[in-house]
């Protein structure tokens, strides 16, 4: 398994691939970096990939999970829609056959060019949510009729609380996306769902922060269902950058008490954390050792080296 947690700013996208499955998570872009037409196409156009059965002019994906409707998590998916089609599109939706309890509500998000471009992507779409692979992708959320009925999860943010989680475990190697889902919201998950909490005793390697790593979302309670009450590898922040206190990242993720820091950057120094805003994150999980980490700030040295791997 490989994978790259881009350097988007304050939004958030990550690309794994593994065994023969391409998973795309987020597609959230900056001024500077988009992560479709900046890498996906021009890594897929070099590697001559796969064109798609149902759009014969775009590359086929397996699967783009979006973990929930807020731009900073779909602001590239006019372009994604230019050039991909996913065999699976995983994202809180209303589609006929949905579970009532489970449809969203769209009156709580602001309108936007944004949504109006998934929701014509989700057309035809055909429910349940579900993964590309039953042995190693695992998605978790609160139904969102359950989070706007309480009221405690929907004060704290309806929008963010109904995200989808992701759980990998590819190789013995675990990777856990909370994606933006909230404090409140994740004692409701973790309380309400045993198979999550027995993922997480199981171990994280790697850990993407949740809700950008903001003091608001820090989850005691999720380390604290975790192996050894932290995470084995790293942690990893898409930071947004705001200067009120309540928007700041919680130091605690850059400590020994919630990440062994068993990686290899910085040499001899341990590292517990890492921001994106330094650079795009390449992990290559190797299947007989720990994974290896690399900062790369150069696009066409993040293909070359991806496409080594």
């Amino acid at each position: 398994m490989k994978q790259i947690i881009f350097n988007v700013g304050g939004a958030l996208s990550s690309y794994i691939e593994f065994d023969d499955k391409k998973l795309l998570v987020d597609i959230g872009k900056s001024q500077d970096f988009n992560p479709i037409s900046d890498f996906l196409n021009p890594l897929f156009i070099k590697r001559n990939n796969e064109k798609s059965t149902f759009s014969p002019n775009k590359f086929k994906l397996d699967q783009l999970v979006i973990s929930h409707p807020h731009n900073d998590h779909i602001s590239s998916i006019k372009e994604f829609d230019d050039f991909f089609h996913a065999d699976l599109l995983t994202c809180p939706n209303d589609n006929d056959g949905m579970p009532d309890g489970h449809k969203i509500n769209w009156e709580l998000f602001e309108e936007s060019k944004n949504i109006d471009k998934l929701k014509e992507m989700l057309v035809g779409r055909t429910p349940p949510l579900r993964t590309t692979s039953d042995q190693n992708e695992f998605i978790y959320y609160i139904p969102p009729e359950e989070c706007e009925d309480d009221k405690t999860l929907s004060n704290e943010s309806y929008c963010n609380n109904i995200s989808i989680v992701v759980f990998l475990i590819v190789n013995q190697h675990r990777v856990f996306f909370p994606a933006d889902i909230q404090k409140e919201g994740m004692k409701y998950l973790l309380d309400n769902n045993f198979n999550l909490r027995n993922k997480l005793k199981g171990g994280v390697d790697v850990l993407v922060a949740p809700h950008h790593g903001l003091r608001s979302s820090f989850s005691t309670q999720m380390f604290g269902e975790m192996k050894n009450g932290k995470t084995n590898c790293l942690n990893v922040v898409s930071e947004k950058v705001n200067t009120s206190d309540n928007r700041e990242v919680d130091t605690r993720y850059s400590t020994y008490e919630y990440c062994e820091g068993k990686n290899n950057i910085g040499g001899d120094e341990n590292h517990y954390q890492v921001k994106t805003s330094r650079g795009h994150i390449l992990i290559d999980y190797n299947p007989t050792n720990q994974p290896t980490f690399e900062i790369i700030t150069d696009t066409d040295e993040l293909i070359e080296k991806f496409n080594r791997i």
